[in-house]
């Protein structure tokens, strides 16, 4: 079965310690939402994953469809049907958004898909994130709205088709529309994948609708819950969560197929 587990995680950026032993696994169908205060350690997580070149990962181990991710290349690990869509995406000059789009599926398709089908179904998906048909001529993201820009993640995303699909702040800058569409999005291929997402923004995540939730703070797991969670979030915020760290430095939270513990 496709799974991912993240055991006792640790890692830093320029010798700044960001995750201390961060444990969880998820399973094929799982969409899991990681919330937290800024600053907290949740999109290192997600690059952790990924083996960013900014990122050292300095003790655990991260397992993926079998596979141990550590050590392996950023290249390699998409390869293995991993996507991660930045908070930031990258602006490329020079390289127009038709072409780019044309190069990810040929690099993630198994046959070679011919020019017609695939315009066709680029076009399609243009049509149903509410994009503009000329951004195929434009560089990529360049000029592009911040709206445009996230929409455009979603987009190769789909064609990329992903085994893992990892969301940082997706849902940052978007209108309430552009939100909906890209969690009925997310929402429609759930079943095939595991989804991981970073969000700032609870309300999203009633749209969203994930199946668990991690508490990230100070780079610790301090909860892993429902969807019932949010609620308790919006109501007491994350203070609740760091007695957790500063009283209780041995604590275990498990659930059926998620689970968190650090010694």
């Amino acid at each position: 079965m496709l799974a991912i587990k993240v055991n006792n995680l640790s890692a830093s950026i320029a010798e700044k310690k960001i995750l201390n032993k961060v444990s969880f696994s998820a399973k094929k169908g799982d969409v899991i939402a990681v919330v937290g205060p800024n600053g907290t350690g949740k999109s290192t997580l997600l690059k952790s994953i990924m083996n960013h070149f900014n990122v050292k990962i300095t003790n655990g181990s991260i397992n993926f469809a079998g596979k141990n991710l550590k050590g392996l290349s950023t290249d390699k690990i998409a390869k293995m049907g991993v996507f991660y869509a930045t908070q930031n995406p990258t602006e490329l000059e020079g390289i127009k958004t038709l072409e780019f789009l044309k190069i990810i599926v040929n690099e993630s398709s198994k046959e070679k898909v011919g020019f017609y089908q695939l315009y066709s179904k680029i076009n399609d998906l243009i049509k149903q994130l509410d994009l503009p048909a000329e951004i195929l001529t434009r560089n990529v993201n360049v000029g592009f709205s911040g709206g445009q820009k996230k929409k455009n993640e979603i987009l190769q995303a789909q064609l990329f088709n992903p085994s893992l699909l990892l969301l940082d702040e997706i849902d940052s800058g978007l209108d309430i529309d552009a939100i909906e569409i890209i969690s009925d999005f997310i929402n429609k291929n759930r079943k095939d994948r595991i989804t991981i997402v970073v969000s700032h923004h609870l309300d999203f995540l009633y749209t969203l609708k994930p199946n668990k939730v991690i508490v990230l703070i100070d780079g610790f797991v301090t909860k892993i819950g429902d969807i019932s969670l949010v609620k308790t979030i919006e109501k007491n915020g994350y203070k609740q969560f760091t007695s957790k760290i500063k009283n209780k430095p041995d604590f275990e939270i498990t659930d059926p197929y998620l689970a968190c513990h650090r010694k």
